[in-house]
């Protein structure tokens, strides 16, 4: 029997390998970090690892629909017709992701709402371990996957953040929409099957991320937007990557490829002009075709719009929950304390950058408190 091995399967092994280099060698995160931190919102050993193995998987798991054998019984399988086109899982993908995304938004809110903070707030978790979660930086679905996590692997190394304190405090609710993120998976998987070079590769790198950011950041982390990127692009403007796909891999269509992207550039132009009226229908392709990135564009607006709009600029409000022996606050600039059953209320200034003061405090109540929240303020960081 002739035995042929899939030219992306290679490609999948060798990003497992790294992705467990990381996990088994101490320090070797920190020569990919440069790499991979722009593209994970930050960057930590737990993600760098997560995110080759998971590319690396999914490139394979991509390969399985060109074995005609699996094709074949794919496509004989007594379902909907719809059900064996890739094209409806890429969108199906879409919507629920986005509905895992804003669920999360939904519960981060009522989490608040719960506790008593506002809605402008990093919540910081202290006890048994720090975690933080906030409206623009969600973590509530890291924390399930925490739990998922510890019950694997008996040895987690240091550098790996779980985020399961989250668990004691979010709604059960949680766990249920957590299940999203798997089938939001095999419905990636499954848009992926037969897909040309560079549609492959740049859709199983953009649902890796996009998943990684579901569960680390949330709707407005740079990750999903990334994952939401990627698969507009694939459904807007699918013809376009095919066609670099053809003229990378194929040579003897380059000139035909040139001379359809001179013509392409050729309407472009004359719609620039202003004859919008006489090149209608190509107006509507155009739009289409920039609707993946004016998409991204209202995302980040809104991102930024949030954290202008909730930040308090003229002090930092900070909320410490079951507090005892805080005399270490007393090294902040402080205007006001106040108490409120449970909780120490402490206005400090402004003048601290937010993310300094934020990894400061977790310092100074470690182990005094069982979590902590602070109103964010965007404009410590101009």
């Amino acid at each position: 029997m002739n035995f042929k091995i899939n030219k992306y399967i290679p490609l999948g092994i060798m990003l497992i390998i790294l992705g467990s280099s990381i996990y088994f060698l101490n320090g070797m995160d920190q020569f990919i970090r440069p790499f991979t931190q722009p593209i994970l919102m930050g960057s930590s050993k737990g993600k760098d690892i997560l995110f080759f193995v998971l590319f690396g998987i999914t490139i394979i798991l991509s390969t399985l629909g060109d074995n005609e054998g699996i094709y074949a019984y794919f496509k004989k399988l007594p379902i909907p017709k719809i059900l064996k086109n890739k094209d409806f899982y890429l969108k199906l993908s879409l919507f629920l992701f986005l509905f895992a995304a804003i669920s999360a938004l939904v519960v981060e809110l009522y989490l608040r709402s719960t506790l008593k903070v506002s809605w402008n707030t990093i919540l910081v978790i202290l006890n048994p371990s720090l975690t933080s979660t906030s409206f623009l930086h969600s973590h509530l679905y890291k924390g399930i996957f925490g739990m998922i996590l510890k019950t694997v692997l008996t040895n987690i190394p240091s550098g790996i953040h779980t985020g399961s304190s989250l668990s004691a405090y979010t709604p059960n609710i949680i766990s249920l929409l957590f299940i999203l993120i798997p089938i939001t998976y095999i419905s990636m998987i499954l848009s992926l099957q037969r897909r040309k070079v560079l549609s492959r590769l740049f859709l199983s790198f953009t649902s890796t991320i996009g998943i990684i950011g579901l569960i680390d950041g949330g709707l407005f982390g740079t990750p999903a937007i990334g994952g939401i990127y990627g698969m507009l692009i694939l459904i807007y403007n699918n013809k376009i990557v095919d066609g670099i796909s053809d003229y990378m891999v194929k040579k003897e269509n380059k000139n035909s490829l040139m001379n359809i992207l001179k013509e392409e550039w050729k309407l472009i132009k004359s719609i620039l002009s202003g004859k919008i009226k006489e090149n209608k229908k190509d107006l509507d392709k155009y739009l289409k075709i920039a609707l993946p990135h004016i998409a991204l564009i209202i995302i980040i607006v809104l991102r930024f719009s949030i954290a202008f709009y909730g930040a308090s600029p003229d002090f930092y409000e900070l909320t410490v929950y079951n507090g005892h022996d805080l005399d270490g606050l007393n090294q902040y600039n402080t205007l006001n304390v106040t108490d409120d059953g449970n909780k120490t209320i402490v206005y400090i200034s402004n003048e601290y950058n937010e993310m300094e003061l934020l990894n400061n405090l977790a310092i100074t109540l470690d182990g005094k408190c069982d979590w902590y929240s602070l109103s964010w303020n965007v404009y410590s960081y101009l």
